[in-house]
């Protein structure tokens, strides 16, 4: 017989929220000093804290814990993977548009300019054999997965039992954006709403951790690819047009895509009103047994 979630206290839920999140830091320190390292012993560490953590958060969940599993929306999202590809996507064409924007209106001093993106790794690192093997699975694999499970699992979670659906997205997008380093920019705080109302609209956490890695991937790539040109602030200029209407493209793309998650949701995963929600939880956790 299922048993009911019991609501927590708004203080209670921000003291746990903040917990998750500070959870968080320690094992992304685990990652920054494993890249201080040379790339074998780097690619090693990184390997076993994902495992690790894989452990702890995911498979220890979904045998024994089946409450945890529920919180932290341990489920697939299978059938929404092509359509969160698109939407990262449009988050990609979104950010580097709204980058070049912020560009132009900080260089005509209408916006502070953006901090400069310090190199993750040195260039000596990379030129190891397993340089780009250990990069890729810091920023593809574990940042994600660390990220999304503290930002949009424990934390989002709890907040929403405490504050409601919206408050809570909004809040974990706007802290993902701050400790990033880039609340003015205004694809962080897109992708960080778009990826916790998906987790919360497909009742999968993986819809985040699979967005998150492969934007993460696909900006690797980029950077791997791009050239510093000292001409490049000239081009950006002559380019901002068209940026305008690739972030309004990015952003447009970025709603109709939801809007298609929503459809394929409302199929498998209906709407309840508040008064029914914590029944619903009560039986997904009984699911999971």
């Amino acid at each position: 017989m299922s048993r009911r979630l019991r609501r927590t206290g708004r203080a209670r839920s921000l003291l746990s929220a903040l917990q998750s999140i500070l959870s968080a830091f320690v094992w992304l320190a685990a990652v920054i000093l494993a890249l201080q390292l040379n790339a074998g012993a780097a690619t090693v560490v990184l390997l076993g804290t994902t495992i690790l953590f894989l452990g702890l958060y995911v498979l220890r969940p979904l045998r024994v814990q089946p409450r945890v599993a529920a919180h932290l929306r341990l489920r697939s999202c299978r059938r929404y993977l092509p359509w969160l590809a698109v939407a990262t996507g449009m988050k990609l064409v979104l950010g580097l548009s709204t980058l070049v924007l912020h560009d132009r209106l900080a260089a005509r001093r209408l916006l502070p300019q953006l901090p400069d993106d310090t190199d993750i790794v040195a260039p000596e690192f990379l030129a190891q054999p397993l340089g780009p093997v250990a990069l890729f699975l810091a920023l593809a694999v574990a940042a994600p997965l660390i990220e999304e499970f503290a930002f949009r699992g424990r934390a989002q979670h709890t907040l929403e039992h405490a504050f409601g659906a919206i408050p809570a997205i909004t809040a974990s997008a706007i802290v993902f954006s701050v400790l990033h380093g880039r609340v003015d920019a205004v694809h962080h705080l897109a992708f960080g709403v778009f990826a916790g109302w998906a987790v919360w609209r497909t009742g999968s956490i993986w819809s985040a951790v699979f967005m998150h890695a492969l934007n993460n991937a696909a900006a690797q790539l980029l950077m791997s690819l791009s050239t510093n040109d000292s001409a490049s602030s000239d081009a950006s200029a002559a380019v901002w047009p068209y940026a305008i209407a690739g972030g309004v493209a990015g952003l447009a793309g970025l709603i109709a895509t939801g809007l298609r998650i929503n459809r394929i949701a409302r199929e498998h995963r209906p709407v309840f009103h508040r008064g029914r929600a914590l029944h619903a939880s009560a039986v997904a956790i009984s699911s999971l047994r």
